[in-house]
């Protein structure tokens, strides 16, 4: 005893921390989690760059305890799931396991539906528990219609900061890297010797995800799916360079929906609503006059004579894009019209002091501060360094360059009351727990206008394109606002001769605008002069965008206030009722599945015939993690 008891304690007192050593190595061991990348989904949830799970499916033979039953599980995968040899496998692995081969991979590239299949079988019809089949995961960046979504959700990709793993590079996938991006979880714990058993004793620490954080844009899918389609259009049709569409809600700064298509591929990956400046032309007129209604230097029943259509100032003749416009002309006329000469006559009124003022109040000297990357700022000079005539030519939008989203923020103010607000593309950041982290709200710069001059304005564009040069965006029924734009091209040597900058930017409906649309369309062909303008050009395409939303949306014509739901709310499928989760589309034809999950833009792959037999996901997963669904018919 008297041994014994001296043995005890020189082992757990004397050399206790040997012993302890000796133990954790044997049974401690140290893995690493690593999550997903954060998703980006539009306003309701729809998926636009996710991450796809391949799957390879390997053995460990080392672990088969029970050879019959492991070669019973890899003989069902093979006949009823994937194909893997298993003839060849079932002569092999017992030398394998004889030679403690760790590591035989059976499979490769296995769909996540898949992967879950063999999974339960395994564990469930098998009982084979101690990973003596495991699965290694493989995560590719995915993205949902690049051609739609690529210029604003961006890319991943590897960078000199960060050569180990895809980092963003571009769009929200790089503004938003630091809520986006997975991070890797290092634990300890402890296991039985062979490692494939955690032991009861280890501890339970709190769980923390290693995926990043979801980002929900403020698109609207279906918006932007009619907008890109309508601009394809007329792009197309037009044999322009460059088309170009943005929808925003001038109340908020919400970007809804955006469409870029060039003609000849672009050397680097770029947002030209935010990262090209453009002279705006006539689409620039409306915040003059509304700079000069706030000033009191003007009032809409002002009078300018307008002359035979031109006017010398500095000895540069300045003319009218139209020879018909001439004499004298109201204010509104000036708009409607879209006279140069007009807008020379309203400038003069403005001091080189004001008019700036009114530039930097409209956010035309600096970024909005979208919530992208690289942003433009307007290139803009002191105006003790202008020269004579450069207030005459801004006042009509020539020598004076924007981006497109400095253009519609700008003018937005002119019509949702006065305020200029900062614009926006994502709405919140949440976890896959739908905890919400951030959201954004709307965030007001600065009040600029009156609402009275505000109103006054709205009336005035309202009356463009009823019976002025924005008619080809008219509806019958509906109160449509707008200025139509036909901006010469500059080069090294002056303007290009009969080369067009064709844009249009309107609002609806006009006594209480819900939605803002500017549209350009470089250097448009056709064989009439007149129609490479934006009156012919682009005006047509808010017209078919704005029907396709006002059935959309549900707006009423008339005085009828606008009927939308602000939450968006998911589409209906056919039975009328909100598809708030995955149906179960058993026993249905594949003409039902398409018109019941159609509408979501979630792509279906349909295999056999007949009525649905089974389907994946299973009924009830939400929306949100749908980006696939597979129906099997029988």
């Amino acid at each position: 005893m008297l041994i014994l008891i001296t043995r005890l304690f020189q082992v757990q007192v004397i050399e206790h921390k040997e012993y302890e050593n000796m133990l954790v190595n044997q049974v401690e061991a140290t893995y690493s989690i690593v999550g997903n990348r954060g998703k980006i989904l539009d306003y309701r949830g729809k998926p636009l760059a996710y991450n796809s799970n391949l799957y390879t499916i390997a053995i460990d033979p080392t672990r088969v305890c029970n050879f019959e039953t492991a070669m019973n599980a890899l003989e069902d995968i093979d006949k009823n799931h994937i194909k893997i040899g298993y003839r060849r496998l079932k002569k092999i692995l017992p030398s394998l396991s004889e030679a403690k081969k760790y590591y035989k991979i059976i499979a490769k590239n296995i769909e996540e539906d898949k992967k879950e299949e063999i999974e339960k079988l395994i564990k469930e019809k098998y009982e084979l528990t101690h990973n003596e089949i495991f699965f290694q995961k493989k995560s590719n960046r995915e993205y949902y219609r690049k051609d739609i979504f690529s210029y604003l959700v961006g890319l991943t990709g590897f960078t000199k900061e960060s050569k180990d793993s895809k980092t963003g590079i571009f769009g929200v996938e790089r503004k938003y890297e630091e809520y986006l991006r997975a991070r890797k979880i290092t634990k300890k714990d402890i296991f039985t010797r062979s490692r494939f058993m955690r032991l009861p004793t280890a501890s339970d620490e709190l769980e923390i995800s290693a995926n990043g954080k979801n980002i929900y844009l403020t698109i609207d899918y279906f918006m932007q799916y009619i907008l890109n389609e309508e601009v394809k259009k007329q792009f197309d049709n037009t044999r322009s360079e460059m088309g170009l569409g943005l929808i925003m809600d001038p109340n908020t700064g919400r970007i809804l929906a955006t469409s870029i298509f060039n003609k000849r591929p672009q050397k680097n990956l770029k947002n030209q609503i935010i990262q090209s400046q453009y002279e705006p032309g006539s689409t620039f007129k409306p915040l003059i006059v509304a700079a000069g209604m706030e000033e009191g230097l003007i009032s809409p029943n002002d009078t300018f004579d307008v002359g035979d259509g031109k006017i010398t100032r500095h000895r540069h003749t300045i003319r009218e894009s139209s020879r018909h416009t001439k004499g004298v002309l109201t204010t509104e006329e000036v708009l409607k019209k879209s006279s140069n000469i007009g807008m020379v006559l309203i400038s003069d009124k403005f001091s080189n002091e004001t008019f700036e003022k009114y530039l930097e109040n409209f956010g035309l000297e600096d970024k909005t501060k979208v919530d992208l990357p690289g942003e433009l700022k307007p290139y803009m000079q002191h105006y003790s360094k202008w020269d004579g005539l450069k207030k005459n030519t801004m006042a009509f939008g020539q020598g004076i360059a924007v981006t497109p989203i400095q253009l519609a923020t700008a003018f937005s103010s002119v019509i949702n009351g006065g305020i200029l607000y900062q614009p926006y593309v994502v709405d919140r950041v949440a976890g896959d727990d739908g905890v919400v982290l951030r959201r954004n709200t709307p965030q007001k710069v600065r009040r600029v206008l009156s609402p009275k001059v505000s109103q006054e304005m709205r009336s005035m564009l309202e009356h463009v394109v009823a019976d002025g040069t924005g008619k080809n965006a008219s509806i019958e029924g509906y109160r449509i606002g707008g200025k139509t734009g036909t901006a010469q091209i500059s080069s090294k040597g002056g303007y290009l001769k009969g080369e067009y900058l064709a844009s249009f930017i309107g609002f609806f409906p006009a006594n209480n605008p819900q939605y803002l649309m500017l549209f350009m369309f470089l250097k448009p062909q056709a064989d009439i002069y007149y129609n490479k303008f934006g009156g012919a050009v682009a005006a047509p395409v808010f017209k078919e965008v704005a029907k396709r939303i006002i059935k959309y949306n549900n707006i009423l014509p008339g005085d009828v206030e606008y009927l939308g739901d602000s939450e968006m709310k998911f589409p209906e499928h056919s039975s009328n009722e909100p598809l708030v989760e995955m149906p179960d589309l058993s026993g249905k034809s594949a003409r039902e599945v398409l018109k019941i999950l159609g509408k979501l833009g979630i792509e279906v792959e349909i295999s056999g015939t007949g009525l649905v037999d089974s389907q994946w996901p299973a009924k009830g997963t939400a929306p949100e993690k749908i980006n696939k669904v597979k129906v099997h018919l029988k």
